[in-house]
């Protein structure tokens, strides 16, 4: 029970100038590292892409990182991480939740894509357990997976 009402204190909220320092100082766990470049990158990134980074929290605490962007009604969340200290908690799950249903309210949102490496077979039964589908196997050597809103 108490583990559901952390879960519903989850929240997805945009890096600002007060916390994005704390959005670099998370870590995956070792193995997880090659999966996915570290957030430093990925907010410099977002400057130069369309992609927005945000923090997941839960309460006031920020446990992940997050960035997706709109690319002519095709929006990609192009990373989705859980500091290693706060994984298996279901965070990473609600907050992929969060971001989908924001979009699907949204008009110009015609579906939702993700890409991953081929050897992270995490995140295909993470998306998977989404709703997302496989679309390709073979962009630069990721695996595409595509959401469609209802």
């Amino acid at each position: 029970m108490e583990e559901e009402n952390i879960k519903n204190k989850v929240t997805v909220r945009p890096l600002n100038r007060f916390n994005w320092e704390i959005a670099v100082q998370l870590r995956l766990h070792d193995y997880q590292e090659d999966y996915m470049p570290d957030n430093l990158t990925s907010i410099a990134q977002s400057k130069f892409e369309n992609l927005t980074p945000n923090g997941i929290f839960v309460g006031e605490k920020m446990v992940g990182f997050t960035t997706f962007g709109n690319f002519g009604g095709v929006f990609w969340i192009n990373r989705i991480m859980v500091d290693k200290d706060s994984q298996k908690h279901g965070y990473g799950r609600k907050a992929l939740g969060i971001i989908l249903d924001k979009l699907k309210t949204r008009p110009d949102c015609s579906e939702v894509r993700t890409s991953f490496v081929h050897q992270n077979a995490l995140a295909e039964y993470f998306f998977s357990q989404s709703g997302f589908k496989k679309i390709t196997e073979g962009l630069e050597g990721e695996i595409v997976m595509r959401w469609l809103p209802s």
